[in-house]
């Protein structure tokens, strides 16, 4: 949970269960790890379909990667 808190504000790319990703800024997530991103690209499983969103939802128990910078590693 401290790797998300740290990566708070910071571009981050969430892969969900069902294969949708989602590209954008984490603007906050809670204990369940429950997101929200800003400025979001959702890409469908195919990768033939794009949605652009300016807030996005995405709960916790849905999620199956998430990819944050190297800088928030470094920075922890």
């Amino acid at each position: 949970m401290s790797l998300l808190q740290a990566a708070i504000g910071q571009p981050v790319l969430v892969e969900l269960k069902n294969g949708e990703t989602y590209n954008g800024t984490l603007d906050s997530c809670d204990k369940f790890m429950n997101m929200v991103l800003k400025g979001t690209v959702c890409t469908s499983r195919t990768a033939d379909h794009f949605k652009r969103c300016t807030e996005c939802h995405i709960r916790g128990n849905t999620i199956k990667y998430i990819c944050v910078p190297d800088e928030v590693m470094e920075n922890m």
